[in-house]
This record gives C-alpha cells, sequence and structure tokens, in this order.
C-alpha cells in the first residue's frame, strides 16, 4: 500500500482527535481514508486576476473528487502590482512572494497534506506559491487564472496591432501631458483597454510567469495561456485536478519536476517569448528553493541560446490571445525543441518530449517564429556588467528599439522613484540623458519598487529610445524603452550607482553586456556620499532586514547551508 504523509496523523485512536476535528467541518470517514490535497487559492475581490479563482477552485476540487483525492481548501494573499503601481503599496509587492511562500508552507506542514495544487495569476503570487511547493516537495500542479481578453484599437495603436491592454494608459499619460492626445481620447482608453477579468492581456511577469510554470512542467500543456473568461480554463482546472492525484500515486514531487534543465528550459523558453525581467528574479529565487545551482550569469548564458520569437506586447503587437490561438508554450516550445532538454518529467506524469509531440502544433508561424528565422537575433533578457554594476544588472534587448542597445549619455540623478516622475513630470528630463534612480533595491527601498511608471511616462513623451533609465530598482513585465535595472550592488549596500553625480557619462551596450560610468568609484567612495533618511517599520523593516541582493534573487534565505 502506497505511504501518504496524512496517515502519520490520521489512523489509529491516538489521532482521533485529528479525524474528529475535521469530522467537525463535514468530512466523512471514507474522506479522511484518501489522500489530503491542499488546493491553494489566491482568490480576492480586489485583483482582476485572481476574480475567477474561486469558480476554477471549485473545478480543481471536482478533478481530485473525481481522481481518488480529498481536496483541502486554503487561502493565501493576492497583491495587484497594477493598482501598487507608483506608490508606497509597490514596495510590499516583492516582498510579498516570500509571505505567500510561508503561507504555504506552514499550512502544508501543520497539517501533514498529500499533495497540492496551486492558483494564482498575478506577479509575485506565482512564483511565491511555487517557492512554497518547493520547500515542501510534494506532487504538485499549478494553474493560473488566465489572461484578460486585450482591448481593440486599430487606429494609431502604438504596439502596431489590433489589440491594446491596461498598461497603454500609464503611457499615454505622458501623451496627454506633453498634448500628443486629448482628455477624450484618454478617458476613452481607461474605459476599454480591460475588457474582462484576468491578468495582463499582455506579457507582463504575471504571464510570464505562468508560461514559464508551463515551461519548467509545473502545468498541464496549454494552461499558461488561455483566456480566463474561456470554457477552455474550467476543463483544465478539473484535469489538473485529476493530474495531481496521478503525481501523488506515482510519487513524482516538485523538485522531481524543477530540476536544473528543466529551471534551463524555461530561460530558454522566456528569450523566446521576450518575458519579463522579473522573471530573472524569480527564476534565481525558484532555483534557490529547488536546491539548484544557477546563479545570475547562468541566467545570462542560458539566455543567449534562443533568440526572440514571439512577438508580445510590449516587444511587439500581439497579445496572449493570439499566442493562445497559435497553439501557446507547446507551440513555441515545439519549435526549439532542438535547444530543449527533453527528458524532463512534468504534471502529466509524461516526458517533455511526450508532451511536445502530442500537444506541441504551431497553429500560426507568422506569430510563433522558427528558429532559423526569428523576431530578432538576440533574447528576451541580457545580463550586464561593468564598473557600475560589478554584480550585474537586468535588461530586455527584445523591448529596446534597436537604435538605443548602444547608448552614452550624461546622468540625471534622482534618490527615489516619485522624485524622479516630478521631474519627468516638470519636463526636466531631456534627450540623450540617462535617468538614474536609485535608492529603490531590495533593501534600500525597500521591496524593490518596479519604476514602471517612469519608463511608461518617458515612452509616451517619445522618449522612449532618446532616453535611458537605469536603477537599482526594477521595472514592469509592460515596460519597452531603453532600461536597465537590478544594478547590483544597490546603493543601500553602498554600490557604486550611491556615488553617480549629475553629468556623469554612463555608457551602456545590451548586445556586449556592458554598463559602465566614467567615474573613479574609489575616489568618489573617499569623498562620500549622504543616503536619503528612508526608516520602515512591519514587514518591510524585516524584509529588509533579510533580504538578499537581487542578483540571488531577492531571496529571504530559508535553510541552513553547509
Amino acid at each position: 500500500m502506497q505511504y501518504f504523509r496524512s496517515k502519520d496523523i490520521m489512523v489509529g485512536p491516538e489521532w482521533a482527535n485529528v479525524r474528529a476535528l475535521y469530522k467537525a467541518a463535514g468530512y466523512s470517514d471514507s474522506e479522511l481514508k484518501k489522500p489530503i490535497i491542499g488546493v491553494v487559492n489566491s482568490f480576492n475581490e480586489i485583483c482582476p486576476g485572481h476574480n475567477n479563482l474561486r469558480e476554477l477552485t471549485k473545478r480543481v476540487k471536482e478533478g481530485i473528487f473525481a481522481g481518488g483525492g480529498t481536496p483541502v481548501e486554503f487561502g493565501t494573499i493576492g497583491a495587484c502590482d497594477g493598482m501598487a503601481m507608483a506608490h508606497d503599496g509597490m514596495k510590499y509587492i516583492l516582498p510579498g512572494r516570500e509571505d505567500i511562500a510561508n503561507d504555504v508552507e506552514v499550512m502544508v506542514q501543520a497539517h501533514r497534506l498529500d499533495g497540492l495544487v496551486l492558483l494564482g495569476s498575478c506577479d509575485k503570487i506565482e512564483p511565491g506559491l511555487i517557492l512554497g511547493a518547493l520547500r515542501v516537495n510534494l506532487p504538485t500542479v499549478f494553474v493560473n487564472g488566465g489572461p484578460a481578453l486585450p482591448g481593440h484599437m486599430k487606429e494609431n495603436n502604438p504596439y502596431g496591432g489590433e489589440y491594446i491592454d491596461h498598461s497603454i494608459i500609464q503611457q499615454s499619460e505622458g501623451a496627454l501631458k506633453s498634448g500628443k492626445i486629448t482628455q477624450k481620447q484618454f478617458d476613452w482608453l481607461e474605459n476599454n483597454a480591460v475588457p474582462t477579468i484576468g491578468s495582463c492581456a499582455m506579457l507582463g511577469t504575471a504571464n510570464t510567469m505562468a508560461c514559464l510554470a508551463e515551461a519548467m512542467g509545473l502545468a498541464l500543456p496549454g494552461c499558461a495561456a488561455i483566456p480566463a473568461v474561456y470554457s477552455h480554463r474550467h476543463r483544465l482546472a478539473f484535469e489538473s485536478g485529476l493530474a495531481v492525484m496521478e503525481l501523488v500515486r506515482k510519487d513524482i514531487k516538485a523538485r522531481d519536476i524543477v530540476t536544473l534543465e528543466s529551471i534551463k528550459n524555461a530561460v530558454r523558453v522566456n528569450s523566446a517569448i521576450g518575458g519579463s525581467t522579473n522573471a530573472v528574479l524569480h527564476m534565481l529565487a525558484i532555483a534557490y528553493e529547488a536546491r539548484v545551482k544557477f546563479n545570475l550569469d547562468d541566467f545570462g548564458k542560458t539566455a543567449l541560446e534562443v533568440p526572440h520569437l514571439v512577438a508580445m506586447i510590449p516587444a511587439g503587437p500581439y497579445t496572449l490571445l493570439d499566442f493562445y490561438e497559435a497553439g501557446g508554450v507547446p507551440a513555441v516550445m515545439n519549435e526549439m525543441r532542438q535547444r530543449l532538454s527533453l527528458d524532463c518529467i512534468t504534471a502529466t506524469g509524461q516526458t517533455l518530449r511526450d508532451n511536445l509531440d502530442k500537444y506541441g502544433e504551431n497553429r500560426n508561424p507568422k506569430l510563433i517564429h522558427k528558429l532559423d528565422k526569428p523576431v530578432h537575433q538576440w533574447g528576451g533578457i541580457a545580463i550586464l556588467h561593468g564598473n557600475l554594476a560589478p554584480d550585474g544588472a537586468v535588461t530586455k534587448p527584445s523591448a529596446i528599439p534597436a537604435e538605443a542597445h548602444q547608448f552614452t549619455g550624461k546622468a540625471v540623478i534622482f534618490e527615489n522613484e516619485q522624485d524622479a516622475l516630478e521631474g519627468i513630470r516638470a519636463l526636466k528630463v531631456h534627450e540623450g540623458q540617462v535617468v538614474v534612480i536609485r535608492n529603490e533595491g531590495p533593501r534600500g527601498g525597500p521591496g524593490m519598487p518596479e519604476q514602471y511608471k517612469a519608463m511608461k511616462l518617458l515612452v509616451g513623451m517619445k522618449l522612449g529610445s532618446k532616453v535611458c533609465l537605469i536603477t537599482d530598482g526594477r521595472f514592469s513585465g509592460s515596460n519597452n524603452g531603453c532600461f536597465v535595472g537590478h544594478i547590483c550592488p544597490e546603493a543601500y549596500d553602498d554600490g557604486p550607482i550611491k556615488y553617480l553625480r549629475d553629468g556623469d557619462t554612463i555608457t551602456i551596450d545590451v548586445d556586449k553586456g556592458i554598463i559602465n560610468a566614467d567615474v573613479d568609484f574609489e575616489q568618489r567612495r573617499a569623498e562620500g556620499a549622504k543616503m536619503p533618511e528612508n526608516k520602515v517599520e512591519g514587514y518591510l523593516y524585516h524584509y529588509r532586514a533579510s533580504c538578499a541582493s537581487s542578483s540571488e534573487g531577492a531571496i529571504i534565505r530559508t535553510r541552513d547551508e553547509k
């Protein structure tokens, strides 16, 4: 007979109290003899990406019942990045990832559960759920809530296609401020850019991480791109409940699926689809919890193995709806299968090779390009080094116009995001400059807030390729233009960015992986630099004291290292 963890506290007279507590909630003896499967639901009524998770959870539980298990649902938080943009709320978004992982660990270990189905849709919720699952290492299936349908706008579409997403609203604020569109046009965007619930319709961090979860094998084939409002998503939720029971029977655990080779597969897929820069933070954190040695430079080297094959917003005209109709993650992985490790086991209980043979049909070669005819020769992510970022920095070549891959300009310094937003809105940033926003790293921010809005304003002012924005903070998956984030060490940790001054010459070469400043940083250190006061309290106090550098995924360490 197969061993189930839950039986450790469920069988025998000494555990009658546990059975009694389950029975108090209405569970029967027959249900308590089956594997107990945790269903982690991050539903809430605030975040549109999580609005449908209550219905999906119901279908997952029905699948678990049909597969011979007993589902037990519990909740966790799910904050919306889009609503937290450009105010102090953004400082809590990345730290929320660790909070979610802790929730999963605590509930699973306290109740000796036998398996997990994870339901989440948005930027830090998805990796947070995965981190928790990797810590407890149970049979696990991930289910995202799905992307929203896009807004429809053919004329004057800045992305070049027929569809838009909510990110156009922030970009259009810059156009409104500079007189390039009217208030009426701006109001139309607010009311029409996001017509349904779901995660962002473009390839932001939420949909990137859903795609990478599928690429690693944690989600069923095709799961990532199914629109939130499609019945297909309900069918797949049921099938995910069945799938976790098959993993339980075969004793295939999360760390059997998330290995060095499957992590590399996910990084290659990220390059192919032009995924979010936040994927760097999350994949490094996932590698840590999976007990896999995989660092920032490993990410950079792996990312170079595959060119950009799918031009989704913000790096092209297409949306997740287009990607879904073209075949989604299985289709793009099939096009690049010669660059993948195909023997990796997946949530189907089969290998990636088996899955691609069955599901890997490219139904739109104009959208999902072949390896020998890519959208761009470069990949989605590049890692930069230089005297300004000795421990590395991150950029997104697929979202940077080709003419801005090499950029040299004079620094204009802002000590934080709010100062930068005020300066940009006051038209204090000019063509040819390098905008520096510092003190926004994991510890300095704290929480490494996204500098999304500053970059969107610049793009809306038609400065996206005419200035470069660099920061020790991070960016949204929807950002485009010339930008470099994750500069390490950050200013709070005495990194070189702390000692930059207005007028310093900064050079960025995306293709060669270089970011340098024409500065003697040793001399600047000797001269000293004053840090702005930034006291914190509450959870941010603990996060600042505990988190690692962004070059290590901004993780909070969870185990003793030998």
